[in-house]
């Protein structure tokens, strides 16, 4: 990874060196573009459209195929749905980065998937206008821990909450947290059987899991819940420590039998409230998916947005409409009941919006 003493270290966990550094130990052929100079420097991993292989990465996927893969270039870590451009101490106006952007891109449309608001909404003010393309789920840790959290919940969500835990103690199911480290053959499978069960055709081998969550390992901050019954092990969750938050990433759970599947819950909320409190971190990021299940549970979900660079006056017209689309069209949409989702990232930052 091209590294630049100037830059300040990520605030996000998926744009920091270790996961970049990751991705490219797994299959992930990024390139660096340095734009700017000095201390108002912006480092974007850039990506050939037709070499995007991650689904909701695909540019297919992210403009409703309304233009080719082969005519984009995608700006941007490719995996962990969060992606920040990194600065350094000061930060290019967003207009001079994307004539930056698009320079390099030699005629393609630059897509930049899953910003947050307000970087989005710095584009927009560039006349770069962005479409919702995920909602971002967010867990506050309390400071009392566990017990708050519970107490803080809407009552009908706590009563949800106190059922899932009262399954799990009846199904014998106990849990535990610790640094990732081995067996990871034993964990890669359980995630496996995770995939399969969302996605029928998923045909990665487990050994490529194993390789994964060994390279992990080797990332500061990485711990693993493992959820237990009868002495083995039937779930797991893999998370990060990182500037005050845990990063959720990946979860497996045995799914042969209903009283395992009901750890789940136990893994992705309950426990890792509790294993937050106990490292001190204040929030706990769930990321995009599951949105309903994740709001029942205390989550408040945040819009991610992708924002498309064109210089072509067609092209611009086909990828307004294609990100238009894809908006209203989200594969995981806003709750039952939640407010309209905001048309564009300026409208999101308005204060009766978070009020």
């Amino acid at each position: 990874m091209t590294r630049q003493a100037a830059l300040a270290p990520a605030e996000s966990f998926y744009s920091s060196d270790g996961w970049l550094e990751l991705l490219e130990g797994h299959g992930h052929e990024h390139r660096y573009l340095l734009l700017g100079e000095a201390d108002r420097a912006v480092l974007a991993p850039v990506t050939d459209g037709e070499a995007v292989e991650s689904g909701r990465y695909r540019p297919g996927f992210l403009l409703a195929d309304r233009v080719e893969a082969d005519r984009c270039l995608l700006a941007g870590p490719l995996s962990g749905y969060r992606n920040e451009l990194r600065s350094g101490t000061g930060r290019p106006p967003a207009g001079e980065v994307a004539h930056g952007l698009l320079a390099a891109a030699a005629g393609r449309t630059v897509l930049l998937p899953y910003l947050p608001t307000v970087t989005a909404a710095g584009f927009e003010a560039a006349g770069y206008p962005g479409a919702v393309i995920a909602w971002d789920a967010w867990l506050d840790v309390p400071d009392a821990g566990f017990d708050e959290y519970l107490a803080r919940l809407p009552r009908g969500h706590r009563e949800q909450v106190k059922g899932d835990l009262r399954r799990i103690k009846r199904a014998g199911i106990t849990f535990d947290a610790m640094p990732l480290q081995e067996p990871f053959r034993d964990l890669a499978e359980l995630l496996v059987q995770h995939e399969r069960k969302y996605d029928p055709g998923y045909r990665q081998p487990s050994e490529r899991f194993a390789h994964y969550l060994a390279r992990c390992a080797g990332l500061p901050g990485a711990h693993v819940i493992l959820a237990r019954r009868d002495g083995r092990v039937v779930g797991c969750h893999v998370v990060f420590h990182y500037t005050g938050v845990l990063w959720a990433r990946l979860i497996g759970v045995d799914e042969s039998s209903l009283d395992t599947r009901g750890c789940y819950f136990g893994l992705m909320f309950y426990e890792t409230v509790k294993l937050g409190h106990r490292l001190g971190a204040g929030t706990v990021h769930l990321g995009i998916g599951t949105s309903e299940a994740k709001a029942r549970r205390g989550a408040v979900l945040e819009p991610l947005w992708t924002v498309a660079l064109t210089e072509d006056t067609e092209a611009g017209g086909l990828v307004q409409q294609g990100l238009l689309v894809r908006s209203r069209d989200l594969p995981d949409p806003l709750p039952p009941g939640a407010a309209p989702p905001p048309a564009v990232p300026s409208e999101a930052l308005r204060p009766e919006r978070s009020a």
